[in-house]
């Protein structure tokens, strides 16, 4: 595509994310609106009568205000859209593709194939691979300012209804993380894990510490929710290993990762930039420390049927020359083990 295209396709994105600011801020003022007249009810005793009319108005208005909202962003995701399809992927760097496949895990020095067929749980959901160009900084939209949720109205107008706070997106104090991860356990078989490696190799040689890899779960261990029989998602049999890809281990080197199709298992909060994470190497199954520049963004993915959007971090590992690489939300988690 000329570039003369993707330029207005981008200033006509920078129109529709200007118009779903002001929206937004609209949308606020209506917001705060209906909580005064809440407060003249519940805390300087107005009579529920004298603001019925008001009310009902504010939520009509609200309610065309949240359509007008999804019309402009459906909008500003078809420009998203339209201008990922026109950005051609470059050729890959050999030195580039060679530091990436560095990057993937070896034995003996043989890279090291998909999981066996026969593994006893579920496969592992596949994730498109990171080839979308970086987005300059200054062409990223400013993110819109944390908004209550939109009240709506009720059946009743006897008493209005409370205005729900905004979303806490604070990353969680250590309890509370420990708290949604006790709510999950026992961990269910096919579960996505970040593990450390298993500390032999084929050889018997002890494994670097603290290397974490992609596995999953096979079955907890004599009821202990604590104790786990894990695997290795990239085991390859040609290189075998003592345990056969399989070993016992425990919740403290184990880091559950989301499973697509069951929102309990993500967390309530993101990872704001400048964050340090454990994230996964694009087209590897190795975990490296990275650091989050933006996200997450919602992305397109597949074609026809198979087509979804999904969302990714954009982040830069540590050595890795500051390239920006795009890996899934389900492949980035806190650094550390609870």
């Amino acid at each position: 595509m000329a570039a003369v295209d993707a330029a207005r396709m981008t200033a006509e994105l920078r129109g529709q994310l200007n118009v779903y600011l002001a929206r937004s801020e609209e949308m606020n003022a209506s917001l705060s609106e209906a909580n005064e007249l809440q407060a003249d009810v519940e805390e300087r005793g107005k009579p529920v009568a004298a603001v019925k009319d008001r009310l009902e108005e504010l939520y009509r208005r609200l309610s065309d205000q949240i359509e007008a909202e999804f019309s402009h962003l459906d909008s500003a995701m078809d420009l998203c859209g339209a201008l990922q399809r026109a950005q051609a992927p470059p050729e890959p760097d050999p030195a580039a593709l060679k530091k990436a496949q560095n990057k993937k895990r070896k034995v003996d020095g043989s890279s090291r194939a998909g999981s066996p067929a026969s593994s006893a749980a579920s496969p592992m959901p596949s994730y498109p691979p990171a080839g979308s160009p970086p987005i300059p900084g200054a062409s990223l939209p400013r993110p819109p300012t944390a908004k209550p949720t939109p009240i709506l109205p009720s059946q009743s107008i006897s008493q209005p209804q409370p205005i729900a706070p905004a979303t806490n997106v604070k990353k969680p104090s250590l309890k509370n993380r420990k708290d949604a991860l006790n709510a999950q356990l026992p961990l269910k078989p096919g579960r996505p894990i970040a593990v450390k490696e298993s500390k032999k190799s084929a050889t018997g040689a002890q494994q670097t510490p603290d290397n974490y890899i992609l596995g999953r779960i096979v079955m907890c261990l004599q009821g202990d929710k604590n104790r786990y029989t894990v695997e290795d998602v990239d085991y390859d049999p040609a290189n075998p290993t003592p345990e056969g890809g399989k070993w016992n281990t425990t919740l403290k080197a184990i880091i559950p990762l989301p499973e697509k199709g069951d929102p309990t298992t993500y967390l309530d909060y993101e990872f704001s930039p400048g964050t340090y994470v454990l994230a996964c190497y694009p087209e590897t199954t190795s975990f490296y420390r990275a650091i989050i520049q933006s996200g997450p963004h919602p992305i397109s993915v597949g074609t026809g049927k198979k087509k979804e959007v999904t969302r990714i971090y954009r982040l830069t590992f540590d050595d890795d020359e500051g390239a920006i690489r795009d890996v899934p939300i389900e492949l980035v988690c806190d650094p550390t083990p609870l």
